[in-house]
């Protein structure tokens, strides 16, 4: 983690303008409880099976359930009081801060929420959405991660957790009025926006509509991220662009719960949103489990619209990126089979461009080839599928692919990746799109995504280097190609 710090307001800039040309990677996680049954748990394990992701993100985030506090509970019938000491296992997991704006907070009566608050920083951890006024506590926290400047807010939707009262710290509230300034100014000040939001109905599945109404005022008031939790179960996750002005917001109105000790159906399966932040907004959802207790991290799920490969895996887009035309060159006469696609580009990111070409030509019998069955490498025609690098000053052969199981109908060759779309060996629409990474002797392909697509390349993490993209995706609206 790159140990981000608390920062001074500055001027605002462009998410991610001013990073040094690498993208910021945001984690945001559910509920936390570390009490009642939690605590009975070896604290070493709890967030273990999380497999490094939470030390892979550069800034992670979580709400926290469970007050730290030694008082004795006051408030309710669910007593979710955590011993303070519990601060040092969410440092040790590798959060980086934590909402404390929850209908909770305050459970073990005046002074609750000065315990957490004592608590978490004597642990080194951020805490989000308390102060000694209301203004004070929905101030936003402004965080340098690298020169990127994140702003997080966390707010209570339930109207449940104890307001600043004067004589005790109290946690942030939805007031319209007041929710509203502190989001404008931290969209003044700082590169990123974020929002934790507690609230909306509990152990429902689909997406909260009360949540979803704040969501989309946050987003008009300039929220990048609005991160939902209290249901206790994990709701879609969806980007809303409310003012259609093109700067979209990414909004989980709730990620259910990363780690507690409810028996409920669906409260023992939580979710992740990652989001990597530079000019472009991309974002991927995982799936978290703590069936027998401690946490385990199950997998990153593909996105289901317009999509961006970063680091070997899919990641979705959030807005529109400048995609960079790929330059398509007719292949000379006398090419060893009848071309589909073809342009030029560095997919092995040797720094020098080749001729990159899909294409057929009659079935020639190999080692590999002939222990499948024909009727699945060859078309009506009799010919089987092939993509190849070439140097462009002669066709010279660099790399060429044996037969293809899917054939390849279009490609953008971009840098140290290839992005393809794939037909069927009897027809030419596209039905799934891929990313071939280049390793070293040939192409490493990512999951294949089903449905149509259109490759394409950007720049997308801010690295200089261009990424593989799927565009024109379903269901959602495709976000077009900016450039």
């Amino acid at each position: 983690m790159h140990g981000p710090s608390v920062a001074t307001p500055t001027p605002p800039a462009a998410a991610g303008a001013d990073a040094a040309g690498t993208a910021v990677v945001l984690l945001f996680g559910g509920d936390v409880m570390l009490g009642r049954g939690v605590s009975r748990l070896e604290p070493s394990s709890l967030f273990a099976g999380l497999g490094g992701v939470l030390a892979e993100a550069d800034l992670a985030v979580a709400n926290l359930e469970s007050p730290l506090t030694l008082r004795p509970h006051r408030t309710g019938a669910n007593a979710l009081e955590a011993d303070p000491s519990a601060a040092e296992v969410l440092a040790e997991a590798g959060f980086d801060a934590m909402a404390v704006a929850n209908n909770h907070a305050g459970d073990a009566g005046p002074g609750t929420v000065e315990d957490s608050l004592e608590a978490l920083s004597g642990a080194g951890i951020l805490a989000v959405g308390a102060g000694p006024t209301p203004a004070a506590a929905l101030a936003p926290r402004v965080v340098r991660v690298g020169r990127v400047r994140v702003a997080l807010l966390a707010i209570d939707a339930t109207g449940l957790g104890p307001p600043p009262d004067g004589t005790s710290l109290g946690v942030a509230r939805w007031e319209r009025a007041l929710v509203r300034a502190a989001v404008r100014e931290a969209r003044a000040g700082a590169d990123v926006v974020v929002v934790g939001l507690h609230g909306g109905a509990e152990y429902v599945p689909s997406t909260d509509p009360g949540q979803l109404r704040r969501a989309r005022l946050l987003a008009r008031w300039g929220a990048d991220v609005v991160w939902g939790q209290g249901p206790h179960v994990a709701q879609p996750v969806r980007v809303v662009d409310p003012d259609g002005d093109g700067r979209a917001t990414v909004v989980a109105t709730s990620l259910g719960n990363l780690l507690f000790d409810q028996q409920l159906p669906r409260t023992r399966r939580g979710a992740l949103l990652e989001v990597s932040v530079d000019a472009a907004l991309a974002y991927r959802v995982g799936t978290v489990e703590h069936r027998r207790g401690p946490v385990v991290f199950r997998g990153w799920r593909a996105p289901r619209g317009d999509a961006v490969a970063l680091g070997g895996a899919w990641w979705g887009l959030a807005r529109a990126v400048p995609v960079v035309e790929v330059e398509r060159r007719p292949v000379p006469e006398g090419f060893d089979g009848e071309v589909v696609a073809a342009a030029i580009g560095d997919p092995d990111g040797d720094g020098r461009d080749e001729l990159v070409v899909a294409f057929r030509r009659a079935y020639r019998s190999t080692e590999v080839n002939a222990l499948l069955p024909p009727g699945s490498l060859v078309d009506a025609l009799g010919r089987t599928a092939h993509v190849g690098l070439y140097r462009p000053s002669d066709l010279a052969p660099e790399w060429v692919a044996g037969t293809l199981l899917r054939p390849v109908v279009d490609l953008a060759p971009c840098d140290g990746v290839l992005a393809v779309a794939y037909s069927t060996l009897a027809g030419s629409r596209v039905v799934a799109t891929s990313a071939w990474r280049w390793g070293g002797f040939g192409f490493l392909p990512l999951p294949t995504l089903p449905g149509r697509g259109a490759p394409a390349c950007a720049d997308v993490d801010g690295d200089g280097a261009l990424d593989a993209l799927s565009l024109e995706r379903g269901p959602e609206p495709p976000l077009g190609r900016s450039r």
